[in-house]
């Protein structure tokens, strides 16, 4: 059961009395469950069913069931001598009722019903709030989902820059010009191919980049968990607040030796130089997208030296050679994640775990990182189990 609030349960529980009058708990006297026709509910009206159970079972106190036969959890009422179920399961809410209930009812029921979770939306806040800022959360891993983007415009960008194995760009002046071909017209169809190729590389490298940072962050998240290191009241929404390269440091020691720090580093640039330029609108954060008036000087830029390596203005600020190195450095970086000091916890990542923050599964992941890569590899194993049985809805 959930424990709201002390100070305003009562209170929500007359609220929701109200909200639901002509509800009882239970279904009547020698109604036989199993003859009860089900029907779908309206998702838009119950967007998290869960809210039905909290509010019917331990707001209203009615009778319920737990799991069975790809049913997560059942709870029983009757209205105007009317049975209803109301039930989540393997594909979805649904309310059972008997057949050929007066359509009006059940259109009344489910209004009411979805009127009445309003009422409990304030008190969940807060306690949303509380429990993210203690760390008992789960965090769902959509690790492959921000990869598979990231390797999308990546291959994009390649393909753009290598001119594609379908369309040859070779825009040197007369190589394999027909004698009586319009040589210029047949030149000025190869650049104009060419620029559009280095167009669509530049793009597409440009998303890549953003796509490899949202991957990173999301990254960094997952691994906080991972890593095995208990979180103290309020640790989990500093971390939150904390700046990317911040949250890096919290998770690997990137002061441990040269080669660490040098990575770091050209990561920052590059997210500095290329990605928050491209991320928000070519605004830099030291100020490098601005330029000052210097009479009889002309316009200098607002981060004086520092501009050196900028993403400038031009038609293509990212040409081949530096989506290369870019995609160099972001090879160099995962490396440092998969076979680095992070290894095993990127296994967890990589696997399509699900953190959960609170400290005793933090220490059943420290536990299975201790034992090795066989003990992590069957703790996998194990979580995978129990993903797949609670999804499939198996009790």
């Amino acid at each position: 059961m959930v424990n709201l609030n002390a100070d305003n349960f009562a209170a929500i529980r007359v609220r929701m009395s109200k909200a639901l009058n002509g509800f009882e708990s239970g279904l009547p006297q020698g109604c036989d469950r199993w003859k009860l026709r089900g029907s779908r509910a309206d998702p838009k009206r119950f967007p998290v069913p869960e809210f039905v159970l909290l509010a019917l079972r331990d707001v209203m106190g009615f009778k319920w069931s737990t799991q069975g036969e790809k049913v997560r959890w059942s709870v029983y009422a009757t209205v105007e001598g009317e049975p209803f179920v109301f039930e989540q399961r393997k594909f979805g809410f649904a309310i059972d009722h008997r057949n050929g209930i007066s359509p009006s009812l059940l259109q009344r029921v489910e209004g009411q019903l979805s009127s009445s979770l309003r009422i409990l939306e304030p008190a969940l806040q807060d306690r949303a709030k509380e429990q993210i800022a203690e760390g008992n959360l789960t965090l769902g891993n959509r690790y492959a989902e921000f990869d598979n983007r990231y390797r999308y415009f990546r291959e994009l960008a390649d393909k753009a820059f290598g001119a594609g194995p379908d369309e040859p760009v070779d825009i040197s002046p007369w190589a394999g010009i027909p004698k009586d071909c319009d040589v210029f017209a047949d030149l000025n169809g190869r650049l104009n191919r060419a620029l559009a190729h280095k167009e669509t590389g530049y793009f597409a490298s440009g998303a890549m980049v953003d796509a490899y940072f949202c991957k990173l962050e999301h990254r960094v998240l997952l691994l906080r968990a991972f890593i095995g290191q208990p979180l103290a009241a309020g640790d989990f929404k500093a971390f939150l607040n904390m700046l990317w390269n911040e949250r890096l440091r919290e998770v690997a020691d990137f002061d441990a030796d040269v080669h660490s720090r040098s990575l770091l580093g050209r990561l920052r640039d590059v997210k500095a130089t290329i990605r928050n330029p491209l991320a928000h609108g070519g605004v830099e954060n030291d100020g490098g997208a601005f330029h000052f008036h210097m009479p009889g000087i002309g316009a200098i830029p607002a981060n004086l030296s520092s501009y050196k390596g900028r993403l400038r203005t031009s038609f293509f600020p990212i040409s081949d050679k530096t989506h290369a190195e870019i995609c160099a450095l972001f090879d160099e970086f995962d490396t440092f994640f998969e076979q680095g000091p992070l290894e095993l916890p990127n296994k967890f990542v990589q696997a399509g775990i699900d953190p959960q923050f609170d400290n005793k599964s933090i220490k059943r992941y420290a536990k299975a990182i201790a034992g090795g890569a066989s003990t992590v590899e069957s703790l996998i194993e194990r979580l995978c189990y129990e993903w797949e049985r609670h999804v499939n809805y198996e009790y």
